[in-house]
């Protein structure tokens, strides 16, 4: 069902200014999307030449967190690009950002759930022209649980995982279930009103906000504008009335067939650093010797290691694909 129009020329007045955000329709949702293409692509571009064709470069697609949005790689995707030759996407999920937020939807179609979220990722690749690749993951949060579940349900699409402050257990993936519970009635919608202008970007999520360039002049603006957007309240209210936790570690032998980057701030306050190495040796456990799963912890860095220690991030991460021969 078509969303009311206002709802999308809003959204498009609003996200005009960012030259780089484009929009797609994803299962009659308008979505709000970047994509970095490598600078020598851009220069073929510029000269009305053809782009190769590389088969074997798979695309990477990048999954923000809850209450987070396509903002937070915005120092990850150029420089990815540009080191492998991949292009490299993120997205507004649903609820979030500059993409629309449904008020009705068909019988079976809610999209405010968490298997619809692992459904949008998937119709997302198909509709932008890269059904046919494979693709590197890389979440944050609760985008590491969507990334794990889209592996262990359509496993010939991945590549490798690379998983941020990954939320990978049932309780650690959203609210205790009575909070969901709460927050997803109208009182609970009203508190999200009266507390998240207030305290959106979540200061707990970082160790150090001084380490994040420009946290006051741009940061808390990028994550509090899409506040005032059309719907966001209500929407978030549906998502933790319908949160129903994913199903990750139990699948973990599919898991363990894929490169995994396990990467984690050692002052993570929303998953301590004693739960992600639980989480992380119950990953491994049992897999085979080929295995090629590796963990690594910042030092003074808390949830969000993307924003906090944006070059050492990109760093890893293209080590990590270089040596998978990308």
């Amino acid at each position: 069902m078509s969303l009311p129009s206002i709802q999308r020329v809003f959204l498009q007045s609003v996200a005009e200014s960012d030259p780089d955000g484009h929009f797609v329709e994803v299962d009659n949702i308008q979505t709000y999307y970047r994509i970095a293409i490598p600078q020598y692509h851009k220069t073929l571009l510029q000269n009305q030449q053809p782009l190769p064709y590389e088969p074997h470069k798979p695309v990477i697609l990048c999954l923000h967190q809850i209450l987070g949005n396509q903002y937070t790689w915005r120092f990850q995707m150029q420089p990815l690009a540009d080191a492998t030759g991949c292009h490299v996407i993120s997205y507004d999920r649903v609820c979030f950002g500059f993409t629309e937020r449904p008020v009705q939807w068909e019988e079976g179609k809610n999209p405010y759930t968490q298997v619809a979220a692992v459904e949008f990722a998937v119709q997302l690749l198909i509709q932008l022209g890269y059904g046919m690749k494979k693709v590197v993951f890389v979440g944050v949060s609760s985008g590491s649980s969507i990334s794990c579940s889209i592996a262990i349900k359509y496993p010939h699409l991945v590549h490798s995982l690379i998983l941020i402050g990954p939320s990978l257990r049932p309780e650690d993936q959203g609210p205790p279930p009575m909070a969901c519970h709460i927050l997803g009635t109208a009182p609970g919608r009203l508190f999200l009103k009266a507390a998240l202008y207030q305290y959106l970007p979540l200061l707990s999520l970082y160790h150090d906000i001084n380490a994040v360039p420009d946290f006051d002049t741009m940061v808390r603006p990028c994550y509090r504008v899409p506040l005032t957007l059309p719907n966001f309240y209500e929407s978030v209210s549906w998502l933790f009335k319908y949160f129903i936790p994913l199903e990750i570690l139990p699948n973990k032998h599919i898991l363990q067939q894929f490169p995994i980057l396990y990467l984690v701030g050692n002052e993570d306050k929303f998953t301590n650093i004693n739960i992600h190495k639980e989480v992380f040796e119950e990953l491994i456990l049992d897999a085979p010797e080929n295995a090629r799963i590796e963990y690594h912890v910042f030092p003074n860095c808390g949830h969000l290691p993307q924003e906090e220690k944006s070059q050492e991030v990109v760093d890893l991460m293209i080590d990590f694909l270089r040596r998978l021969n990308i």
